[in-house]
């Protein structure tokens, strides 16, 4: 479910990437355009530089966005490092026989973060998704 979920999401976060890409490329067209208006003296230097302006925010404003839906890929990309790193160390927990109730714990406790238990018996598990089981 949760690696179901970062592709989603990450899905989500790609599409916006291109929206935002496509949205720079109309703004450099409207920049091309409007350049051509004041070199043919169809618009004045004024209105030449209060659109240019205007344009100079817009395309500020999506180069942030664009930055900050890349960071949130990578961080994305890490999320899914972990998961996958995560799921390893499950199937390695499933194969076990372990006899020992102490060991069990203990390898559970790496495992979990935390169990909430709510009302009506809903339970929701933190599990631990950084490396459970560090490398000696």
């Amino acid at each position: 479910m949760a690696v179901e979920k970062a592709n989603a999401v990450q899905m989500t976060t790609t599409k916006e990437l291109k929206r935002v890409d496509k949205q720079l490329a109309e703004l450099n067209n409207r920049f091309d355009r409007l350049l051509s208006l004041h070199v043919e003296g169809t618009i004045t230097t004024e209105q030449f530089k209060q659109q240019n302006e205007r344009i100079a925010q817009q395309q500020q404003d999506l180069a942030n966005k664009k930055a900050e839906l890349i960071l949130a890929l990578e961080a994305r990309q890490d999320l899914n490092e972990q998961l996958q790193a995560f799921r390893k160390e499950v199937e390695r927990f499933t194969n076990l026989d372990i006899d020992d109730e102490q060991v069990m714990k203990q390898v559970l406790q790496r495992l979990i973060h935390k169990i909430e238990v709510f009302e009506g018996g809903k339970i929701k598990i933190h599990y631990n998704l950084s490396n459970p089981f560090p490398s000696n």
